[in-house]
């Protein structure tokens, strides 16, 4: 039996293969088909990096900037340009975006009106250092973003922003009216940036939902479950820490993953990143020396021995001679 051959109009066959390497790392040959198919489609180049091949916990999503959104919607012809954010506000602080996208429809000038909801988008702390910088930004590149698709549903259909992507919870699917991370999402966070935040800045943007102790003796286990998400979140900052936002981006996906199950390919990533960047021990270790006491007393023992057991698959990563950091973290919180 011959095997089929797919062939693309914008992607050669050595470029399939490179971008499996290198691009789609996990992916299956389904999924590899689908994400070649969109980047084909949409006229956006994998290999650079308009487009992002992501896997949270098994499920993949496909990402880009808003600038990729707006590129393939001028290829059209037919797009011609967008409204400025209209905000409703409390304090200041947005609670909705709405953009209108004007496209040309049979001679016709027609408006494609969307709203993104703050309730909707926000990421949370841990999740939301551009999004507590930049609030008004953030959630009108959503807006635009919904207004696109809506305008442009042969061409954006499947295809989310990075920004969007932020809130996405265990199966990574967007909130449709509503990736690893204040330095992750789009690369129009790099351009929004004169400076990346370093981990200790992260830390402290997240510190104050980490130390928050209960006044209640015993914490609710919904309760207890976020300070353990939260604290994962923060030793992941230190672990994944260095200055390529897509090599972070990469390595808190792989993180995100061995929460739930841990592949070959996660360990091989993972292995990989710990001895390139060997600084990070101490990081992650620091991070997990100062808050091993608090962190036991706001969670319930079953999530604080959830969170110790996944201390010590971190540090597993790391040289043999460095496992000793997990006993000591041990004695700290004793």
């Amino acid at each position: 039996m011959t095997k089929e051959i797919t062939t693309y109009n914008n992607i050669t066959p050595d470029q399939v293969t490179l971008i499996k390497s290198q691009i789609a790392v996990g992916a299956t040959d389904d999924e590899l088909k689908l994400f070649l198919h969109v980047a084909d489609k949409s006229g956006l180049d994998p290999l650079s990096r308009q487009i992002y091949f992501i896997k949270r916990s098994g499920k993949m999503t496909i990402q880009t900037g808003i600038d990729g959104f707006r590129a393939v919607a001028d290829r059209t012809g037919q797009y011609i340009g967008s409204s400025d954010a209209v905000f409703e506000e409390t304090n200041n602080s947005p609670i909705k975006a709405t953009v209108t996208v004007n496209k040309v429809v049979q001679g016709v000038i027609g408006n494609f009106t969307a709203t993104a909801r703050w309730s909707e988008y926000y990421p949370g702390k841990s999740q939301g250092f551009m999004w507590d910088k930049m609030p008004h930004t953030m959630l009108g590149k959503c807006a635009e973003a919904l207004a696109l698709r809506k305008a442009f549903p042969s061409q954006l259909s499947g295809l989310y922003t990075g920004d969007e992507m932020a809130q996405a919870g265990k199966d990574g699917i967007p909130n449709q009216g509503r990736n690893i991370n204040p330095k992750g999402g789009s690369k129009q966070l790099e351009e929004s940036l004169k400076v990346e935040p370093t981990v200790e800045a992260i830390a402290d943007g997240i510190k104050t939902v980490v130390l928050d102790i209960p006044k209640v003796e015993v914490p609710s286990p919904e309760d207890s479950n976020k300070f353990l998400e939260t604290a994962q979140s923060l030793l992941d900052e230190g672990f994944a820490f260095c200055e390529d936002k897509e090599i972070h981006d990469n390595i808190i996906n792989n993180l995100s993953d061995i929460k739930y199950e841990t592949t070959e390919a996660n360990v091989k990533v993972l292995r990989k990143h710990a001895k390139t960047y060997p600084s990070n021990q101490e990081k992650f270790q620091s991070v997990a020396r100062e808050h091993a006491k608090r962190w036991k007393k706001i969670m319930l023992p079953d999530h604080y021995k959830h969170l110790y057991e996944y201390m010590n698959d971190l540090n597993s990563f790391f040289p043999e001679e460095e496992e000793q950091i997990i006993s000591l973290v041990h004695e700290e919180a004793a």
